[in-house]
């Protein structure tokens, strides 16, 4: 599995190919940022990085970001919400802009170290045509007026379950099926044994929604895994007077990342690590979120899935 933010930055000098949609103006990516016209591109004080991997064009796209000084370190803008924009290079028109609201990745135990990401900024995005692109944003940070730029590719086609599809129905494991052995389950410390009761396979058979989390807090290259799990499992609780099961699915096979991933992981098309679903009683998946999920955001699709 590849890394769901760092793995991107290399794409923050790409030089892109045409790309296609609607815009709101007639200013070229440079000018609606504020930097200068004398390069194709896009070179920004700060850099916007996509937190994921799949991001598929003719639809509707949720795009988590975190933004990052040129050495690494997060901060966070003057207001909670950034403008968004996508253009095939600096001197192109953008498509855009589209706001972008943080969500911050906070629940009961989710212990974030002052180098780990806080929070994401999720934009809900749609362009027509696929390809790679320029991804940019613009702010307000210390009072002054800023810009933040990246690399982000649309694809043609998801590789994981699209939003109305079947759910896969795999043969998950249980703490069952594994005769109690928890360890073979997870890598959480301490686990959650009401995330290992049900597996995907029996949840479609029984006609009951759930959400799945494939995640391994231990192993996991972005740093996201193990506050994923806990967010699912403060959303569990939340929900907890609702038919909704909730399930914990790790990445590597027998929890080891000399082996590659796992069976459930190759059958749901996983390119990256965490990821979060939401399927219904009818076994279709009615959302997605790779990357990093807020508590509030996973809530309410979840209850969406249960009304």
């Amino acid at each position: 599995m590849r890394p769901v933010i760092v793995g991107l930055m290399a794409a923050v000098a790409l030089v892109v190919a045409a790309c296609g949609g609607d815009t709101t103006s007639d200013r070229a990516l440079a000018d609606v940022l504020g930097i200068p016209k004398d390069r194709d591109e896009v070179v920004t004080p700060e850099v916007l990085v996509p937190a994921g991997q799949e991001f598929v064009a003719g639809a509707p796209i949720r795009i988590p970001l975190g933004l990052l000084r040129k050495d690494g370190t997060h901060f966070k803008p003057d207001s909670e919400q950034i403008d968004v924009y996508l253009a095939s290079s600096n001197l192109s028109i953008p498509i855009g802009p589209f706001p972008a609201t943080y969500v911050p990745i906070e629940a009961p135990g989710v212990e974030l170290a002052p180098e780990d990401i806080q929070g994401i900024w999720v934009a809900q995005v749609t362009v027509d045509v696929p390809g790679s692109y320029f991804i940019a944003a613009t702010y307000t940070l210390d009072g002054a007026r800023s810009s933040a730029s990246g690399g982000i590719v649309l694809t043609d086609a998801p590789t994981t379950p699209p939003i109305g599809a079947k759910a896969p129905p795999s043969q998950s494991p249980t703490i069952e099926s594994v005769d109690g052995d928890v360890s073979r389950l997870t890598t959480a410390n301490p686990p959650d044994r009401t995330l290992l009761e049900h597996s995907i396979a029996d949840s479609i058979t029984a006609g009951t929604p759930f959400v799945v989390a494939f995640a391994t807090p231990l192993y996991c290259t972005s740093r996201l895994c193990g506050p994923t799990v806990k967010i699912v499992e403060e959303v569990q609780r939340r929900l907890a007077d609702t038919p909704m099961r909730f399930i914990h699915v790790e990445i590597f096979a027998d929890n080891d990342p000399a082996k590659g991933p796992n069976a459930w992981v190759r059958e749901w098309g996983l390119p990256s690590e965490p990821w979060v679903f939401v399927v219904g009683a009818d076994g279709t998946v009615r959302a997605k979120f790779e990357g990093a999920v807020g508590v509030d955001e996973l809530e309410l699709a979840a209850r969406a899935a249960v009304s």
